[in-house]
C-alpha cells in the first residue's frame, strides 16, 4: 500500500477512534448537522487491486479527488448508500465485477455499504463520482 493511502488509512482509524470515544464532561457534544464531522472510508476491488480513499465531510475533505460532490451525494441520502441510484442509463452487459465499500461514520451514525457491481459502468450510474477515485 503506498505511504499516502496507508497514512490516510492510519488518520481514518484514529478519527474513528476518537469519534467513538466518549466525551469528558468539560467538552461539549457535537452539534448534529453538517457541522458534525464525518469520516468515509471508501475502497473499490475490481479484481486486480484494491484502492482506497477518505472522505470527509463537514468540513469537507480528505483524499477524495472530488470531495464536494461526494459529500453532496452522501448528504442527499442521508448516509444511506443503499439509496443512491444517480443515473439509470443502460450499460454494457460485460462482466468485470467490482465490489465498492464505505465503513465510516455519517452525523455520527456509523456507515457499512458493500455492493457487488456487474462492471464499472454500473457502478458510476449508480454512485457517480462517490467512488470514482
Amino acid at each position: 500500500m503506498p505511504f499516502a493511502r496507508r497514512t490516510a488509512a492510519l488518520a481514518l482509524v484514529a478519527a474513528l477512534g476518537a469519534l467513538g470515544a466518549p466525551a469528558s464532561p468539560a467538552q461539549a457534544a457535537p452539534r448534529p448537522g453538517p457541522q458534525t464531522p464525518s469520516v468515509l472510508l471508501l475502497t473499490v476491488d475490481d479484481g486486480a487491486g484494491v484502492h482506497a480513499t477518505v472522505l470527509t465531510c463537514g468540513p469537507t475533505g480528505g483524499l477524495h479527488p472530488d470531495p464536494i460532490t461526494a459529500c453532496r451525494l452522501v448528504a442527499r441520502v442521508d448516509g444511506d448508500l443503499d439509496a443512491l441510484d444517480v443515473d439509470g442509463a443502460p450499460c454494457t452487459s460485460q462482466y468485470a465485477p467490482v465490489v465498492a465499500r464505505a465503513a465510516g461514520f455519517w452525523q455520527n451514525r456509523p456507515v457499512s455499504y458493500t455492493r457487488t457491481f456487474t462492471n464499472p459502468c454500473l457502478m458510476q450510474r449508480t454512485t457517480a463520482s462517490l467512488f470514482t477515485f
